[in-house]
């Protein structure tokens, strides 16, 4: 399975919690554990200059009362829950504490205490996503917080482009809801290459250009069709492809068209190297889509060296004939 530990970052607000229900779904379908962590600002990092020991240690109570009754509602579920109370800076606790605890994925709100703004993600969500270097889901808060009782996700949207990373993910969602009454679509969007000049372009030109985006839609039919072949096993795989100039907004616009629960995409694209957080669109879908968005950060090691040996990740590309006639996969 994808994940073992989860951890939810909190801050008593109601916003925060909603990741609450999503972490539970997820730890239901991988068996991982949950970690509620809670950072209390120390009296040196507060915004009062000077704080009353007591109302910090009365504080200090509060919040450990808060997290055993979320954790109680958690556990009932049969999910192993730990609670964590840090002191010091959120962020950096929070990134502090998933290299000490092996947290791989971060389950995190948009917005907490703050509030909902006109910037993308509040302060602590974006140095968290920015420094923690883990798989996360961004939850974008709305006005009716979900059940953590009923929250499932029954239609996964995977956004593929033909990489070994887009193929990780497919097999690790498609693992990850095996047995489930689920349906996942493999969209790939074709971009249309932008062609910026102050004169229109010639009909030649524009051949040209069809030529192209119909040599790449026929090969990622024929690509998604394969992936969706090999990944039904107890499972419905819908491929769909795209046509479009603008590739993130395809990417949730379908997602909406659709009615999925979950988008599902690497961090990193073709053009994207791995020393990035994020590529353009797995950043562009993430600020713009109010669907929860599921990011899984560059493939294990382990799996980054078979690929740069020549192996494939998942094995579900169709085998090809080498120089010599033998077959690879």
């Amino acid at each position: 399975m994808p994940f073992k530990h989860i951890l939810v970052p909190l801050d008593s607000s109601s916003l925060a919690e909603e990741a609450i229900a999503h972490a539970i779904s997820l730890a239901r379908n991988t068996g991982a554990d949950i970690h509620l962590l809670h950072v209390q600002k120390s009296p040196s990092h507060a915004d009062e200059h000077c704080t009353d020991p007591v109302d910090w240690r009365l504080r200090r109570a509060e919040l450990r009362s808060y997290l055993n009754g979320l954790s109680e509602e958690i556990s009932a579920q049969e999910i192993a829950v730990t609670l964590s109370i840090l002191e010091g800076r959120p962020a950096e606790q929070i990134v502090e504490y998933c290299e000490e605890k092996d947290i791989d994925l971060i389950v995190i709100t948009a917005y907490g205490k703050g509030g909902i703004s006109r910037f993308d993600f509040g302060s602590t969500a974006h140095k968290v996503l920015s420094g923690s270097g883990r798989s996360f889901l961004v939850v974008r808060p709305g006005e009716a917080p979900p059940d953590p009782a009923s929250t499932t996700y029954t239609k996964i949207l995977v956004s593929m482009d033909g990489s070994p990373r887009s193929e990780w993910v497919a097999c690790q969602v498609a693992s990850m809801m095996r047995g489930q009454q689920v349906e996942i679509i493999l969209l790939q969007v074709i971009a249309v290459p932008e062609m910026p000049r102050r004169m229109p372009i010639t009909q030649e030109e524009h051949a040209t250009r069809e030529k192209f985006v119909e040599c790449n839609r026929r090969a990622a039919e024929a690509y998604l069709e394969e992936m969706a072949r090999q990944l039904q096993n107890g499972i419905k795989v819908r491929p769909r492809l795209l046509v479009s100039q603008k590739v993130a907004e395809g990417i949730y616009a379908t997602a909406e068209e659709e009615g999925v629960n979950l988008i599902a995409m690497s961090a990193h694209d073709w053009q994207t190297g791995a020393q990035q957080v994020t590529g353009t669109v797995c950043h562009t879908v993430m600020c713009h889509s109010n669907l929860p968005v599921l990011v899984f950060q560059d493939l294990p090691e382990a799996q980054l060296q078979a690929l740069h040996a020549g192996a494939d990740i998942c094995q579900i590309r169709q085998p090809t004939q080498s120089n010599s006639g033998a077959t690879h996969r």
